[in-house]
């Protein structure tokens, strides 16, 4: 369960992704051309909302649970100094646009290549336990940011200078690297 769950969170983290395929496609903006553009491939595009939603959902769900865990938990772990790591969460997500994009949804050969790209993707992702490399956290307005050389991550919506440089504490998710803020 655990490995479906990472899954989906690293899925959700190409949601943008498949928007920008989707738009890639678009001849204009009219609806004659999101009928030609669904046309191509309707599974493909159906199977993309589909894992879309699904993961959004879960994500939301599992920031939620973060959360509410970290205002359950009272004990709270001194970080010491935080490191951003936003930049590497954008740096993560340009790395594997480019060739998504790229993507011609109506030839089999090109999805496969790009699946197969996703899934070297997602074992790295899933394996290193990198949930926090997701560009939708930046966009829903929170921020990456790690102790104790990058070994440790804090999730959290409060900015830099939100908090004390030297006093800062954060929740432990689990038994996790990840840390709530």
């Amino acid at each position: 369960m655990e490995k479906l769950f990472k899954w989906t969170i690293f899925l959700s983290s190409y949601v943008p992704v498949f928007i920008m395929v989707f738009l890639n496609s678009l001849k204009s903006f009219s609806m004659k051309s999101l009928k030609n553009t669904w046309q191509l491939n309707p599974p493909f595009w159906a199977f993309l909302i589909g894992i879309s939603i699904v993961s959004l959902i879960i994500l939301v769900l599992w920031l939620q649970h973060l959360k509410k865990e970290s205002e359950r938990k009272a004990q709270k772990f001194k970080t010491g100094i935080l490191d951003s790591n936003d930049v590497e969460v954008l740096n993560f997500f340009i790395t594997f646009i480019v060739p998504i994009v790229s993507l011609n949804p109506s030839s089999w050969p090109s999805i496969a290549m790009n699946v197969l790209l996703l899934a070297v993707e997602g074992i790295f992702f899933t394996k290193n336990n990198t949930l926090y490399f997701n560009v939708l956290l930046i966009i829903f307005g929170f921020h990456v940011f790690s102790f104790d050389n990058q070994k440790n991550i804090v999730i959290t919506r409060k900015q830099r200078g939100d908090f004390e440089l030297e006093d800062t504490k954060a929740t432990q998710m689990g038994t996790t690297n990840i840390f709530y803020m």
